[in-house]
């Protein structure tokens, strides 16, 4: 085998590695997601958010902001950037809103330490690899909170039968 062949070989097999690696990284994300709609539910019901003055678009804000940036303390940022505007108390802030899901973004980090973890299964996970499977976990958290926080707000204005 010639060293070119011998390269390439080399790179393929890196490249499957690295497929192998995202799908067990996307197969321990769609276990834990069960838990993770229910933790967001929960949270949207316990604070009461859909009865506020938040908008469907200040959700969607969000996600948008998430899927635009590899950084989720960027969105958490924003998050509380919207609470701080809000000075009415009426929709970030009703009944801390935005801190708790700034937390509930923290607390996905953790997710994202063990799915990672799991993957690996020996070694030190690298931060590189927390933080991509980090914003991933946060993109689908808040793409699922995108559309309950529709659908409670949709469902409030349905007539009573």
């Amino acid at each position: 085998m010639s060293e070119q062949e011998n390269v390439k070989q080399i790179e393929r097999e890196a490249e499957r590695k690295a497929v192998r690696r995202r799908m067990a990284v996307q197969h321990y994300v769609e276990l834990g997601m069960n838990r993770i709609v229910q933790d967001m539910r929960d949270l949207v019901d316990q604070t009461g958010i859909v009865n506020s003055r938040m908008e469907k678009h200040q959700i969607s804000n969000v996600l948008a902001v998430a899927l635009e940036t590899p950084s989720v303390e960027e969105v958490k940022t924003f998050i509380l950037y919207q609470a701080g505007r809000d000075v009415s108390g009426t929709s970030w802030r009703r009944k801390n809103f935005g801190d708790n899901l700034a937390k509930a973004l923290d607390d996905l980090h953790e997710t994202a330490r063990s799915v990672v973890g799991e993957v690996m299964r020996a070694g030190e996970p690298k931060a590189r690899d927390i933080d991509e499977v980090w914003i991933e976990l946060a993109r689908r958290y808040l793409g699922q909170l995108n559309r309950y926080f529709y659908y409670r707000k949709e469902a409030a204005r349905w007539p009573k039968s």
